[in-house]
């Protein structure tokens, strides 16, 4: 592998916006000027493996070549990357897979029927890239890593030696439609109290309930993304392209990541909207960090994730670092735990990833009865929705989102969900607002 480092002297948006266009394009953003102890932003495209699985098939494309297969598609992911290694240690990503696992997926792991759905989409989605640009925000430098040069590697190189790429300049865009939920209040409020008849009859403890919105639009998602990016600021945000949906994600949540070391997972559970009242804000600070409720929910994902991890990592080696965090991103307080373990030889991350997946944060506890549960009342798929986005990199490292605060394009209309845990003690009212508090910046801009 070949890495070139250049000065650090250009907006990554500017790099990005460059290519694209570019088939399978992937733009992973930590937002690092608001969240100052995430790095790294990663940039590549065209890649030279593609796979991507429905129910009961995988296909994987190379050199135009399709073949077809019927193992577990993370199986197969973790096959083809045995064929990638890197010798670049220092980076977060050196090649290797980028892409999504869908929600959907873990239910097939679980033997619960997908339903049919307008969102269609594959259920994981990986490219392998020989190629990406990191831009490193901490030693304000941007690194190259490449195995072959080719016209695409020769034009970066080009234009990252002359500082020359354009400034990003936004296109129009336009909203076509009304925005409307696949639940009315009424439809809510029966699943809420089906909800928490399901608690109160011992089947689950917590249940993570969420609406689905829609909307027609037209234009580039590009554009879409950076418009909503400012105001929905988050550290493990994602642009990726593909040819049947494109995704934007402000996720503030870590579903896994792993540095050859430690494996780490990072709980989100709890939330108080932000307020520009300094008094209130305030409030809703105090309200947060002495909230028993919120304490409780947080603290049964954490034994749940605990629990996950503990299947594929050294026993005794599974520690909650952090309990209880506060968390402010941009229209949110969140309550936030991080749970480490250390994976053994007899494991490995591919491993890791199907025994937690998908997070207990987004599904309830126990999870396969939430998961049941969600299925049963959640009107349709949940798709990419708390799936996970993120790379899986050659050189070992990896780094998962869990897919909330996420909008999916498919078809010339705009998919996007708003959730939130429900439990015993749980109110509809608030439950019921709290899942527009989560989306009321994207609410805002499609309004306008």
């Amino acid at each position: 592998m070949n890495k070139i480092t250049y000065n650090y002297d250009n907006d990554s948006k500017d790099i990005f916006s460059f290519i694209k266009d570019y088939e399978w394009a992937v733009y992973l953003c930590s937002n690092h000027k608001t969240f100052k102890n995430q790095r790294y932003d990663i940039i590549t495209c065209s890649p030279i493996q593609k796979i991507y699985s429905y129910i009961n098939k995988t296909i994987v494309e190379s050199n135009d070549i399709k073949s077809e297969y019927h193992d577990d598609p993370i199986d197969i992911l973790a096959k083809i990357m045995k064929d990638y290694d890197s010798n670049i240690p220092d980076l977060p990503f050196t090649g290797g897979a980028i892409g999504y696992i869908s929600y959907d997926l873990g239910n097939t792991y679980e033997g619960i029927n997908i339903k049919n759905t307008d969102l269609d989409m594959p259920l994981m989605a990986f490219g392998i890239y020989d190629w990406a640009i990191i831009v490193d925000h901490l030693e304000k430098e941007i690194n190259l890593v490449y195995k072959q040069e080719n016209n695409l590697i020769s034009t970066i190189k080009k234009l990252l030696e002359n500082k020359n790429f354009k400034r990003y300049e936004p296109n129009s865009y336009s909203i076509d439609s009304n925005c409307i939920s696949n639940l009315t209040y009424n439809e809510y409020e029966k699943k809420f109290n089906k909800i928490q008849s399901y608690i109160k009859n011992g089947d689950c403890y917590q249940i993570n309930f969420s609406q689905r919105f829609s909307l027609n639009y037209s234009g580039d998602t590009w554009d879409i993304y950076n418009k909503i990016s400012p105001t929905y600021s988050a550290p493990y945000s994602a642009y990726i392209k593909m040819p049947f949906i494109n995704i934007m994600s402000f996720s503030p949540e870590r579903f896994l990541s792993y540095d050859n070391e430690i494996v780490e997972t990072k709980p989100i559970k709890g939330t108080r909207p932000v307020s520009q009242d300094k008094e209130m804000n305030n409030r809703a600070l105090e309200e947060l960090a002495s909230s028993y409720k919120e304490k409780a929910e947080n603290l049964m994902i954490v034994d749940l994730l605990r629990n996950d991890l503990g299947k594929n990592c050294e026993f005794g080696s599974v520690k909650v670092t952090k309990l209880f965090d506060i968390e402010t991103f941009a229209n949110v307080h969140h309550l936030v735990s991080t749970v480490q373990g250390k994976i053994p030889d007899t494991s490995d991350i591919f491993k890791l990833i199907k025994g937690c997946f998908p997070g207990g944060s987004i599904t309830g506890a126990p999870k396969i009865r939430a998961m049941q549960i969600i299925n049963e009342l959640e009107p349709d798929n949940r798709g990419i929705y708390c799936g996970s986005i993120g790379y899986i990199s050659s050189n070992g490292n990896t780094d998962l989102n869990i897919a909330i605060r996420t909008v999916a394009a498919t078809n010339d209309k705009l998919f996007f969900w708003g959730g939130g845990g429900i439990v015993y003690d749980s109110e509809v009212e608030s439950e019921y607002k709290e899942t527009f508090d989560k989306i009321k910046p994207l609410l805002k801009i499609f309004e306008n």
